[in-house]
This record gives structure tokens, sequence and C-alpha cells, in this order.
């Protein structure tokens, strides 16, 4: 506790009220450059841990553990931050703790083919499971923090021009990393090229953590009843609209980590592209939720949370198609085109629902046990459903005199996980509503609102009506003719 009590000596006396909005004020600034910083490591470190299980031999499980820990393992991390959250009645010490150990964790990823020659993927398993727990364990008490230091009629727009940063920092820091594996790759030293990698990872969750110091910190004293269990916030659900909301939620990731884990693995593998079309793939993802991310979070302000989630979860089931029906390298950036479109309206406006609909006292707790959920739905499509399928399933099917043939079992995998997901959000269109007051939009005028939509419905319009003309010159010729 003395470590909290140094961390929170800028605290000590009650702030006036022109202090504390100068001290928001700074704490928003700060949260920028941190995610600045937190997205170079992203770029530089977790987006490559996948592709290094895949450079020492790892199989179709090893890699559905990487991609579906996250949930897994950050179901039970967040739920350890958020009982110290509780208990200590302090966030910043809480995230500043875990994210010195996250950086520091990145370092033995650079060594583990030197020392666990013949168990290499296993180690990086266990790495990784720690990264995790401690970037989940930190999340709690961070979004309760930032929750109390945004404003509720901004969250939209400073989630969403922070996120907007983010993408554009995670793709240039993937594009340079890429390029350091393309390189090394050539030169026969890929190990050697990984080891840059995570040492500049480390390096900047370094940076973070200084930033993360400069932040405001409330007064949060949570009073007696805002806790409750586990169970009891599983037994709202027939009640409550936003239990509903963590289980269509849950599903939802269900159904996309029965197909997502595998992708990078039909990429390399299958399509044996290079760690350059990987980068180029990655980067579309990141550019296209650059370019929409902030809008979706302006029209979560305007309109509401619930609404850009709908919108987003009928796009999601349209991801994994493209790589059904094609092996086109310009068609499948294209599909990860949508797949950023669709991605990024989804995250930013569940994360801001939640921070609508939960009070702040609990929304550390809530956070928690929404992960909970996540992480046993996606264990349930990503290992058990997905991995198990992947190593059963064959690469052709004849139905009667039609025979369908794919490069690996993966694509059936990627038909499966559409119909979950349209299932998931055809669910989610009837079970939750929103939470606050917003502006009511109709679908055209949402459409007009997507950046370049006003160009793409006046094109449409303008088709429509000479169409319409046509249509009613030729019904009054045939009415002469008669």
């Amino acid at each position: 506790m003395q470590w909290s009590r140094i961390l929170r000596s800028n605290q000590s006396t009650t702030p006036g009220p022109e202090e504390i909005q100068a001290l928001r004020e700074r704490t928003l600034r700060m949260s920028v450059w941190d995610v600045v910083a937190w997205s170079v490591m992203n770029g530089f470190g977790d987006l490559y841990v996948a592709p290094f299980a895949i450079f020492l031999h790892a199989g179709n499980s090893a890699v559905a553990f990487i991609a579906t820990s996250p949930f897994l393992v950050g179901a039970l991390a967040q739920l350890l931050g958020a009982f110290l959250t509780d208990r200590h009645r302090v966030r910043k010490p809480i995230i500043l703790g875990f994210v010195l150990m996250q950086a520091l964790l990145f370092l033995p990823l650079f060594f583990i083919p030197l020392f666990f020659r013949g168990s290499a993927v296993a180690a990086v398993l266990i790495c990784w499971s720690l990264l995790l727990l401690c970037a989940h364990a930190a999340t709690p008490p961070w979004l309760s923090l930032m929750g109390d230091v945004v404003p509720a009629n901004r969250r939209g727009d400073y989630f969403g021009r922070r996120s907007r940063i983010s993408v554009l920092i995670v793709m240039g820091a993937s594009l340079a990393a890429g390029a350091i594996l393309a390189v090394t790759q050539k030169g026969g030293l890929l190990w050697f090229g990984y080891g840059i990698l995570f040492v500049t990872a480390f390096g900047a969750r370094l940076v973070s953590a200084r930033l993360v110091m400069s932040h405001y910190d409330p007064h949060y004293a949570p009073p007696k009843e805002s806790f409750f269990t586990f169970l009891d916030f599983i037994r709202q659900a027939r009640h409550s609209n936003f239990t509903r909301f963590a289980f269509l939620n849950a599903l939802m990731l269900g159904a996309i980590n029965v197909a997502s884990p595998f992708f990078a693995v039909y990429m390399l593998r299958d399509l044996r592209w290079t760690y350059t079309q990987f980068t180029i793939s990655t980067a579309v993802f990141m550019l296209t939720q650059f370019l929409v991310i902030h809008w979706w979070g302006r029209m979560g302000d305007r309109f509401g949370n619930r609404l850009v989630v709908l919108y987003s979860s009928f796009l999601l089931p349209l991801v994994p198609l493209p790589w059904v029906f094609t092996t086109n390298f310009y068609w499948l950036l294209a599909g990860q085109a949508l797949s950023g479109i669709s991605w990024s309206g989804y995250t930013i406006a569940t994360q801001n629902f939640t921070m609508d609909a939960v009070s702040s006292y609990k929304r550390a707790r809530v956070t928690s046990y929404m992960t909970i959920l996540n992480g046993g739905f996606t264990w349930l499509g990503g290992m058990l459903i997905g991995a198990m399928l992947a190593n059963r399933m064959p690469a052709s099917l004849s139905i009667g005199i039609l025979q369908i043939t794919f490069l690996s079992s993966l694509p059936f995998l990627f038909i499966l996980s559409a119909i979950l997901r349209f299932l998931a959000a055809v669910l989610m269109a009837f079970r939750f509503q929103e939470v606050r007051p917003v502006e009511k939009i109709s679908t055209q005028m949402a459409i007009l609102r997507v950046p370049g939509g006003r160009a793409v419905a006046g094109f449409l319009s303008a088709s429509a009506g000479v169409w319409a003309e046509k249509k009613e010159r030729d019904r009054k010729k045939a009415a002469k003719r008669q």
C-alpha cells in the first residue's frame, strides 16, 4: 500500500473544480499518447505471436489456443483486476503494476527457441498466457478510471478518435514489423527478426507505463451494496437488459471464433502467402478501421450504441465468405476491408454501451464477468468446435454429382462461422434495448451518413429515377398500342 500512497500523492488533498478539470484534460491527453505506445507494442508484439508459433511449427490446436486464450485467460485475469480494484479502492497503481509486468514478459519470447528447442511451442503458449493475464488484469481498473474521466456525452467521439489513432499506429507498426521479418527471412535470420519485434514491443510498453503514471485517478469508494457475484449476474439474464446484451455479445464472439483463429493458418500455410502479403492484408484491415471507426463512434453518441452494434453485427456474417469463394489475393483484401468496417463498429459500440449501461462502481466487476462469458463462449467456438472440426473435417465434399474441393478443411469452418454469426445477429436485433435517450434514424439515413454514403446514395437514387422514368415511358407506349 506504500506504493499506492506514493502514486496518489498528487491527490492527497481534495482538488478544486478547476484543478479537477485540468487533471481530467491532462489524463485525456496522456491516454492518447498511451494508446500510441500500446499500439506500437501491439503491432510489433501481439499481432506476431501467432505467426511466431507457426514459424515454430505449431499445429491447429496451438494456433486456436493463441487466438482464443485472450478470452479464456482474460476472464480469470479480469476477475483478479476487479477484485484488486474493489479491495484496495485504487486503480492507477494496479494498472501500472500489470503494464510493467506485461512489458517484461516480451523479453522471454526472444529466447524461447534457444532454451526450449524440444518444447518451444508449449513455452510460447505459457509466455503468451502470462502476457494476456497482465494485459487483461489491467482492463477493469482502466475502464473504471476512464469511465469516470471521460464525459458521457463525449465517449463515442473521444474513444473513436483514440481508436482511430491506435489503428493507424498499429497498421504502421505491423507494416514495419512485416518488413523486418521479410528482410530477415531472406537472410535466413527469421528468429533474429522476431527478436527485434519483441524487444521493440517491450520498450513501447515501458513508455506506456510511464504515461499511465500521469493519469488522474478520481476518488473511488464503491459501497458494499455494489458488490455482486457472477451467479447474481447470471440470474439477472431474464430481467436485466445489460445481462442479455452480455450473453448475446458472448454468443457472437463464440460464433466468430469458430473461424477466426484459423485465418492466419489459411493465409500462411494453405494459400502460401509471403510475410509481405500477410502484412499487407493486416494493413488493409487496419486502414479500413482507421477510416470508419470515428464515424461509428459519432453515430453511437448521437443515435445510440445499440444501433451501431446491430448494423455491424449483420455485417460480421459476411466476413468469412470471401475466403470460401476465392483465393485471389486482391479479392481477399476486399474481404479484409469489410472485416475492418464491421469489427471497428462492433468493438467500439460494445465498449461504449457497457460504459453507458453500467454505473461507475460496478463497471470493473461487470467487465470481468462479461469477460468470463466471452471466454467461455470463445473457448467453445474456437477450441471445442473450431479446432476439433479443423482436425477432422475433409478438404472435399461430395453432394450427389456436386464435388466441392478446397485447399484444406478450413473453408468449411468459415461457412459454419458465417451461419452462426447470422443467427447471433438476429437474436441481438430483438433481445436488448438502448439505455439512454438518443435521436431516431432510419436505415436509409444511416447509409447516407456513411463516409462517401451521400455519393453512393445519390448514384443509386439517380439510377432508380432513370429506371422509373423508363418504366413509365414503356407503360405509356403499351397503353397507346392498346
